[in-house]
Parts: C-alpha cells; sequence; structure tokens
C-alpha cells in the first residue's frame, strides 16, 4: 500500500515516516523504481506496535535507531545467556530432586523427589517406521508444545517406558511417556496430546551409562537383573534419563536408568 494508506491505519503521520525511513526506524517495504513512491504492508503493522511499546517505556526516536540497530544481536546473545542461566539452575533442581548422579560404576538405590513435568503418551509399533524417526517426531511435538505455551526447555529431559522397552519386551507396541521437567504450571492446549502433571517421589534402583545410548539395552537387563536377585519388586516405569553435556547443550553425556522398586 501507498504511504497515504498506511499513514491512516497505523496513525503516523506522512511526514513522521519519512523521518523514521531516514533513521532506519520503519522502513518501507519498497521503494518504486519508477515514481519513487514508498510503499508498505500490513505486516509492518507489527513494528508499528513495537515504536508505540518503545515510546511509552520513554525512548526517544534517536534511542530507538539504536535499538532497532542493534535488536537482532543483542536480544539474541540476552535471550541465550538468559535461556542458559535457567537451564543451569533447572538442572541443578532436577539433580537434586533427582538424588543426585552416581558417575560410578555399578547400580545404587537412591530416593527421587517429586516433579512438575509436561509429559506427552505415545505408543511405538514396533513393525512401523525406525524407532529414531518416531523419536524425533514426538519430541518436537512436545516440546513446541512447551514454547508455544510459553514455557522455557529445561534439561535434563526423560522418558519413562511402561512395557515394550526394558519392561515386557517382547510386546508388539512400546508404550512410553517422554517428560520435559518444568518450574510453573502451563496452559497447554488439550488437542496436543500434552499433560501437565506431577511425577511421583520413587525409591529406584539407578545404574549409569557413560556411553550415552550405545549399549543402553545391556544396561537395562543388568538393572532388572539385579532387582530380582535382590529379591525387590518393580513398582513403576523405567525411566530413562538424558544427562546433557553442560559444556555443550546438545551432546549427551550420559543416560541413566532409573526402576522404582519396593520390597
Amino acid at each position: 500500500m501507498k504511504i497515504d494508506a498506511f499513514s491512516k491505519i497505523s496513525d503516523i503521520s506522512v511526514y513522521t515516516l519519512r523521518y523514521y525511513d531516514r533513521l532506519n526506524i520503519l522502513k518501507p517495504l519498497r521503494v518504486n523504481e519508477t515514481n519513487g513512491y514508498r510503499e508498505y504492508s500490513s505486516q509492518q503493522l507489527l513494528r508499528v506496535a513495537e515504536i508505540n511499546s518503545l515510546k511509552e517505556l520513554g525512548l526517544t526516536v534517536k534511542e530507538m535507531a539504536h535499538f532497532f540497530a542493534n535488536e537482532i544481536k543483542e536480544l539474541r546473545h540476552l535471550i541465550n545467556q538468559t535461556e542458559q542461566q535457567i537451564k543451569h539452575i533447572q538442572t541443578n533442581l532436577f539433580l537434586y530432586n533427582n538424588g543426585g548422579i552416581n558417575f560410578m560404576n555399578g547400580i545404587t538405590i537412591k530416593h527421587t523427589r517429586p516433579f512438575l513435568a509436561a509429559t506427552l503418551l505415545t505408543k511405538y509399533q514396533k513393525s512401523s517406521k525406525t524407532y529414531d524417526q518416531f523419536s524425533e517426531n514426538i519430541w518436537a511435538t512436545l516440546e513446541d508444545g512447551i514454547k508455544n505455551s510459553g514455557g522455557i526447555l529445561s534439561s535434563p529431559c526423560l522418558t519413562m517406558y511402561y512395557s515394550g522397552l526394558f519392561l515386557r519386551q517382547d510386546d508388539e507396541y512400546v508404550d512410553q511417556e517422554i517428560v520435559e521437567p518444568i518450574t510453573s504450571e502451563l496452559k497447554i492446549d488439550k488437542a496436543s496430546g500434552i499433560s501437565v502433571r506431577e511425577i511421583p517421589a520413587e525409591k529406584v534402583a539407578s545404574i549409569i551409562n557413560n556411553d550415552g545410548l550405545e549399549n543402553i539395552g545391556e544396561s537395562g537387563n543388568e538393572l532388572l537383573k539385579w532387582v530380582t536377585e535382590n529379591n525387590y519388586q518393580i513398582s513403576g516405569a523405567m525411566r530413562e534419563i538424558y544427562h546433557m553435556n553442560p559444556n555443550d547443550s546438545k551432546k549427551l553425556l550420559t543416560v541413566e536408568l532409573q526402576l522404582p522398586i519396593e520390597q
């Protein structure tokens, strides 16, 4: 649309729009090469809303120009820094509630504390597409649901297996629940299948696999064998916890298996 039309719907004078253009605060979508007319898009009303918000905060026009010139770099840095701080706090909180993590070899018994989480119950048919493809899709669904509800992804996350893997391994389906710890209640669209609930405290037998997911099945069988030999009863789902490298949030450092038990 031409500048006069955009001026009317944005409630900004043509003179001010030209001034904003010179300061790179609000540039036109394009400039017609033939007649030099400035053309705007209705989507640029979002920038108008940002300008009005900055005005309410008391920023001058020159301060706005500096803000918009540096906003992407500065905001990304600030967001990344804040998210890393939150994840660090959440990880420490989870480890505290989880009874710590034993990086030594062998099986230990510990008591976990309850924690709030966003979860997604899923069922995987072993004869269908690969588990990696299936897993990637469901984690994306859960993570998107948390982000779209204003939440921030935390660490470590985990999967709870009810059957088909580790427990009742011969079942055709893997019944599982993927779990992202959160620090506050979230309002998530029920149609997404995502639930927000408290994961209960448990007495668990724990085993550490420092090779990530490599040989995780052997570790699970070793844990099941130990539980049976020591006369414990399985009282809940197997928990597969993914401890990430603190220096590289995308690199899996350790996988911990926990099996709730009772005597």
